[in-house]
């Protein structure tokens, strides 16, 4: 005949704080590195050009702007296509309105970008100013002597503002495989946007 001995096992007071409070130890530094990473992520620096401010992203490489760009930044740490941020101004006619100045960015745009194509255009109020939004895509194919480049499928959106006779343009180009992802910082950026 066998016997069977029930065993049971208590658990201490301090065993059971000793298990919640590894658990919440563990929540704690999961909350901290999350809030040092975000804000990490969303310093910025301020920029002045004339009556244009904005605050860029901080680590962004600040190239010199040509032709009608005042502001060119560029996130080198994406992959393919840097994550790039442009202010253009542009003179307009006094009494131009925001569908002519649209049609005159497109124009420039088609000229200039390979492969370009609007995939959206509409109406939009930005911090209380009307502008037209512009999706659209082109490949980006930089050539260069000392290093082979696959070409990039680059998406973007523009902002065309018309105020005082300038159209500004605001401007955000990322690799295809990126622009979802880096779209609520350029909001930020967008809305910080004064002129």
């Amino acid at each position: 005949m066998t016997t069977t001995a029930k065993v049971t096992k208590f658990t201490s007071v301090g065993d059971r704080f000793a298990a919640l409070s590894v658990l919440l130890l563990t929540l704690v530094a999961l909350a901290a590195g999350w809030l040092l990473k975000s804000s990490v992520e969303n310093r910025s620096v301020a920029f002045k050009s004339g009556n244009i401010t904005a605050q860029t992203p901080a680590g962004w490489l600040l190239k010199q702007p040509g032709g009608n760009e005042v502001l060119h930044v560029t996130d080198l740490t994406t992959s393919g296509y840097g994550t790039t941020y442009l202010i253009e101004v542009q003179a307009v006619p006094a009494d131009a309105q925001l569908g002519q100045s649209v049609s005159l960015v497109t124009l420039e745009r088609g000229n200039t970008l390979t492969g370009y194509r609007v995939l959206n255009q509409q109406k939009v109020v930005v911090q209380g100013h009307d502008a037209i939004e512009i999706d659209y895509v082109y490949v980006e194919s930089a050539a260069n002597l000392n290093h082979a480049v696959i070409p990039a499928v680059v998406r973007g959106q523009d902002y065309v503002f018309v105020n005082n006779g300038q159209a500004v343009i605001v401007s955000y180009r990322a690799d295809q495989s990126d622009y979802e992802a880096d779209l609520g910082r350029f909001y930020r950026f967008l809305i910080s946007v004064k002129y």
